[in-house]
């Protein structure tokens, strides 16, 4: 399995942004050209290894890394989600907002997203568990990828099952600097 990484300001998503991507030639203005490269990289990927085996990463609403998604974000984020959708790939991550202290995507949003892309949704950003049960009863998502609360839970899996208290995250400690932070966390 492959996952592209479109989100949070590198390069594809530089390339998506109407900010950040001012070129004029057929990879710039409007969304078709400014989605060619991220589908290009996709078509590569499925020729080499097949649609079901590439997964991708988008930001498609908000702003990363001083990348934003420009002012018909919505509508350019559901152009690039129902072109993946068409190309059958195994599934749509997608990276919200909130994590960063952006707003989390609306209920309209992931319905016009799970319209355009029939495959697994997963979902990522500032999850809780009730968050993460709630999308995934409604059918707006599929699974939700945990990342910092795995850092600061290595017992996650247990701890949802057991509906148990979360370790509160020590964000500082999550870019460096020993074994702080990576290997303290208490376990049930």
């Amino acid at each position: 399995m492959v996952e592209l990484h479109s989100a949070h300001g590198y390069l594809l998503h530089q390339f998506l942004s109407p900010t950040s991507n001012q070129r004029t030639d057929q990879y710039g203005g409007s969304v078709e050209n400014r989605a060619r490269l991220v589908l290009e990289v996709v078509d590569a990927g499925i020729k080499e290894w097949g649609a079901d085996r590439i997964g991708i990463r988008v930001s498609p609403i908000g702003s990363f890394q001083n990348v934003d998604n420009g002012p018909n974000e919505e509508a350019d984020a559901l152009y690039l989600i129902e072109q993946l959708g068409k190309r059958g790939i195994a599934y749509l991550h997608m990276s919200e907002p909130d994590w960063a202290g952006g707003e989390p995507y609306s209920d309209a949003f992931r319905e016009k997203v799970r319209a355009r892309f029939h495959g697994p949704i997963i979902g990522a950003g500032a999850y809780t568990p009730e968050k993460a049960e709630a999308l995934i009863e409604k059918g707006l998502i599929d699974a939700v990828a945990f990342g910092r609360a795995y850092i600061a839970n290595p017992d996650l899996v247990a701890r949802l099952q057991r509906k148990a208290e979360l370790n509160p995250q020590r964000a500082e400690s999550f870019y460096g600097g020993g074994a702080e932070g990576y290997t303290d966390y208490p376990t049930l």
